[in-house]
């Protein structure tokens, strides 16, 4: 099935269940997880709620972490789907200050806002690589945004192709 078959299936299932997730457990479980999958990413490289320590009593749990060889490579932080999305309220600043990941995710699961790790470290610009609502986008749309940027998701990539 192609990309975007997917994502547009996708999206209607998640209109027919979004009644059904009441908190950001279930937001993450039914509607994040499911998007990882679909970008191709395998659930074993996948690691939920990894503990990054900050210090004496610190410890804070990144949603999920895309792991390569045992390294972080992608960060995803979640929100229930009713909360909205701002960089300077995650901890995706934070977690990227811990980890070797070069990406990041910040979602609600309806809104996917996609950062590399020196958009969110930097003061100036903030704004996501890219961004879509995955109920008002369409797939094609969608799918297209996703395979031009291709090499951000691809954990085998060496090099960092955002600078």
């Amino acid at each position: 099935m192609e990309l975007k078959d997917e994502i547009g299936q996708f999206a209607v299932r998640i209109k027919k269940m979004l009644p059904q997730v009441q908190s950001e457990d279930l937001t993450r479980n039914a509607l994040v997880m499911p998007f990882i999958q679909i970008l191709g990413f395998d659930p074993s490289e996948v690691q939920s709620e990894a503990v990054l320590d900050f210090g004496v009593k610190k410890s804070k749990k990144v949603d999920y972490t895309i792991m390569k060889d045992g390294e972080p490579t992608i960060l995803v932080e979640c929100k229930h789907h009713n909360d909205n999305l701002d960089i300077h309220d995650s901890r995706l600043s934070k977690y990227f200050r811990k980890t070797k990941a070069k990406y990041g995710l910040l979602t609600n699961g309806l809104v996917y806002r996609f950062y590399t790790e020196k958009m969110v470290r930097s003061k100036k610009n903030q704004e996501p690589l890219f961004e879509f609502k995955i109920t008002d986008t369409k797939a094609a749309i969608i799918a297209k945004m996703i395979e031009d940027h291709k090499d951000y998701f691809n954990v085998d990539q060496k090099t960092n192709v955002a600078s």
